[in-house]
């Protein structure tokens, strides 16, 4: 798993604070879903700005913009669920090469969501994450999928048809049946695609649709190993073996010599 792995679909990787890992992941063996529109990217957090359109000649004097995209953006947002980890890059299997490709070795995402490298990355199996998640959410509607990374110009979405609502559609379904229809036909455009300043993090999305309950999936067998960030404390690290420690989960803890991830196989406690 952390050394001379070459096969780059074969986990994904989900940063996390020890606490959060020890509290609730590893104790109830479950990992909940984030709301759309409470990620700190301001493309899905900020309302998206929708402009009416028609194809049977309707009028549109009375779909004000602004307004249409009050109505309309809780149905798109409040109701879309996601579980988000990141992938390796491409692997040669020499890991002396590898590890900066690696998904557990992003330093922003270790600041950012590993509680600036006092948490923890859990590494799941991703074949039979996807099984477990197909299970538990099969009469649901969700898309998993790549996160796709590209910079927009104003100029380009001005009549993009992701962000151009139908009001002939629009006034024979309804706002809530629309919206829906809307969101799944566009659902690449809307909720797998960030701008490029993003792509580093390589993203994976299981993303659940038309859900405000609280979601929580039950991963079972598919976490694989556990990596533990360099200044995850002794007790921290204590605490989440004895959690683990009978479900064949591999350990290891990131070192960083200088400027580069590196492992401290010196570690032995914890096998």
């Amino acid at each position: 798993m952390f050394t001379y792995q070459k096969d780059n679909s074969q986990y994904i990787y989900h940063y996390t604070k020890s606490k959060t890992a020890i509290d609730h992941i590893l104790n109830d063996g479950t990992l909940k879903f984030s709301s759309f529109s409470k990620t700190n990217d301001p493309k899905e957090t900020k309302n998206w700005f929708f402009m009416p359109g028609t194809n049977e000649g309707r009028s549109l004097d009375k779909y004000n913009p602004d307004i249409l995209s009050k109505l309309l953006n809780p149905y798109f947002k409040e109701a879309t669920q996601l579980l988000c980890f990141s992938k390796d890059g491409n692997l040669t299997g020499n890991h002396m090469v590898d590890n900066p490709r690696r998904g557990f070795c992003k330093p922003r995402m270790w600041a950012q969501y590993g509680d600036n490298h006092a948490g923890v990355c859990l590494i799941f199996d991703f074949k039979r994450f996807s099984e477990l998640f197909f299970e538990q959410f099969s009469k649901m509607t969700y898309h998993c999928d790549n996160v796709d990374y590209e910079d927009r110009l104003l100029a380009d979405i001005q009549m993009e048809q992701a962000f151009i609502i139908n009001v002939d559609h629009l006034e024979r379904r309804g706002e809530k049946d629309y919206a829906y229809d809307h969101l799944l036909k566009h659902k690449k455009r809307l909720y797998f695609e960030k701008a490029k300043d993003w792509e580093n993090e390589a993203e994976y999305r299981f993303v659940v649709f038309e859900c405000q309950k609280e979601l929580f999936f039950s991963f079972k067998n598919s976490l694989s190993g556990i990596l533990f960030g360099e200044g995850c404390s002794d007790s921290d690290i204590s605490k989440i073996v004895q959690l683990t420690k009978n479900s064949c989960v591999q350990y290891q803890q990131l070192k960083w010599r200088n400027c580069t991830p590196w492992f401290d196989f010196g570690r032995m406690s914890w096998l």
